[in-house]
């Protein structure tokens, strides 16, 4: 998760205050505009290279190694940043030297996925970025058990370029973790992502020889702390750890050559945009043609139509959407019966049976989903159970709550439900005046009430207490909202229920347990 970016008004501030600390032994280069290369001695003795990238610079791209045996894939560092024809490089993901053991992802195709092997752990790492260079560092669960469906907003499919990483991340959140596989001096190579999101650190340690001692994990993470890194993940070490800037290997590999691996990442720039794209990294239709460039480099362009579908903008994320999608929406789902689901992501359209995780499949305003059969009214509504619950489904996962355990009774009306105060006769959200000229309601369940006579006020149930000189404008001094006094004892905090763990995981798995691979580019 990346927090909040800071006001425009202290970014300088920030600025300063978020840059690496200087060491004595540290020499920066600057490679590009947004590009900088750092190398750093210490008397460890350890020797330290890196590159620091700024996504945020519309030349700069990202590059992961292609299915291309012999120039991309299995080569050496160097070899890989010659044929791909990138400034910076670094070595990638573990492997046998053919095949990474993580996801892989080059300019929109996938061409591996993570191996689940239990005796690597149930989980592995990566690092991977869409084509507006959003980029995460995390660990999931193997693609077959289809992680990527708990992750709506980004999933593997949208993500433009992948590679692995360690299954146990160095840094998440800003917060430091512990407990690596090992406790030796190796060469390591690491990636992290600073608070912004935008800052990426490519980062190779030297190792086994008398003027590089080399970093255990523990040291690895402290050492990317140190450049104010929020998320990271160590790449495979030892005899791969090569760092190559403008064709030039920086450290010293401790084979004494570069070593061939399965894998790897490159930042490519470029000198000027490609006057074809219309933005410089991203997807944009123009009719049924979807097209992609990334850094200012022009990467694909593919006719929808040809697949018999069309084309589609989502923010700035954009698909083809496969014709059998509900509505010719790309995001559209229908229930095919009372267990079987067909659903469309991103233009991509599969099926599911509900049933096989115990749901059905339900409708309502919202759509389409796999649902919990609770869920009278749908996947995402609210209702009161015949003994007087309170019942809530999101996403198909229900949840309830005892609205008496707080003093309050279960409301229900309009297709929606809370759990309010049972002085609250008008609803949940409601007010109405006295003869006396007394404001009574509720704001969310809560009960509250103001003597707008006593303050020499009109009392209007839709303005709450306001000046009687002001007309049919109508001047607000207590909104229904601001009361004086409030029955605090009926707090209530109903739309905060959660769902029963791992079912929103299993809701989403369900309907996308078919999906096909979408096609263009």
């Amino acid at each position: 998760m990346t927090p909040p970016r800071w006001h425009r008004c202290t970014w300088l501030a920030a600025a300063l205050l978020a840059a690496p600390a200087a060491h004595a032994g540290d020499t920066w280069t600057n490679i590009r505009p947004g590009v900088d290369y750092l190398h750093r001695t210490t008397s460890g003795p350890q020797d330290i290279y890196a590159a620091r990238i700024d996504l945020t610079v519309p030349n700069v791209g990202i590059h992961a190694s292609a299915d291309a045996m012999g120039t991309e894939r299995h080569v050496t560092t160097p070899t890989f940043a010659s044929s791909a024809d990138v400034l910076v490089a670094i070595n990638g993901d573990w492997s046998d030297a053919t095949t990474p053991v993580g996801l892989a992802i080059s300019d929109g195709a996938q061409w591996h996925d993570h191996i689940h092997d239990d005796s690597l752990g149930s989980t592995w790492g990566y690092f991977a970025c869409t084509a507006t260079k959003t980029c995460t560092i995390g660990v999931e669960q193997a693609l077959d058990v289809a992680w990527w469906f708990t992750t709506p907003t980004a999933p593997p499919y949208r993500y433009f370029q992948a590679i692995g990483a360690n299954g146990l991340p160095l840094i998440t959140d800003g917060v430091p973790n512990s407990g690596c596989y090992d406790s030796s001096q190796y060469p390591r190579s690491a990636i992290c992502l600073e608070a912004d999101g935008t800052t990426l650190w490519l980062v190779v340690i030297d190792g086994r020889t008398s003027s590089a001692a080399g970093m255990t994990c523990d040291q690895t993470r402290d050492l990317l702390l140190g450049f104010d890194c929020w998320s990271a993940a160590m790449l495979d070490g030892g005899g791969s750890s090569t760092l190559v800037i403008e064709d030039d290997v920086k450290n010293n590999p401790s084979d004494g050559s570069p070593r061939t691996v399965a894998n790897h990442l490159g930042i490519v720039y470029s000198d000027a945009l490609d006057p074809a794209c219309t933005v410089a990294s991203g997807k944009w239709c123009d009719g049924t043609t979807l097209s992609v460039c990334q850094g200012g480099r022009f990467i694909a362009s593919g006719d929808c139509a040809a697949y018999g579908a069309t084309c589609e903008e989502n923010g700035d994320n954009a698909y083809c959407v496969d014709y059998r999608c509900p509505g010719g929406s790309g995001s559209g789902a229908v229930c095919l019966d009372a267990t079987h689901l067909a659903a469309c992501s991103d233009g991509t359209y599969g099926e599911g049976d509900c049933g096989a995780f115990g749901l059905v499949c339900g409708t309502d305003a919202s759509g389409a989903a796999c649902m919990d059969s609770r869920c009278e009214g749908g996947p995402n509504t609210a209702f009161c159970t015949d003994s007087g619950l309170y019942a809530a489904c999101t996403a198909g996962a229900y949840a309830e709550q005892d609205c008496t355990a707080s003093g309050m009774v279960c409301w229900e009306g309009a297709g929606t439900a809370a759990c309010m105060d049972p002085r609250c006769t008008a609803g949940p959200d409601a007010q109405v005046c006295s003869e006396a000229g007394v404001l009574t309601g509720c704001t969310g369940g809560v009960y509250g009430e103001q003597d707008c006579a006593a303050a020499g006020l009109a009392c209007d149930p839709a303005a709450g207490c306001v000046d009687p000189g002001a007309g049919d404008s109508g001047q607000n001094v207590a909104p229904p909202g601001d009361r004086t006094a409030i029955d605090e004892a009926g707090a209530c905090g109903c739309a905060a229920l959660p769902g029963p763990d791992g079912l929103l995981a299993l809701v989403g798995v369900a309907f996308m347990a078919r999906r096909r691979r979408r096609p263009g580019a």
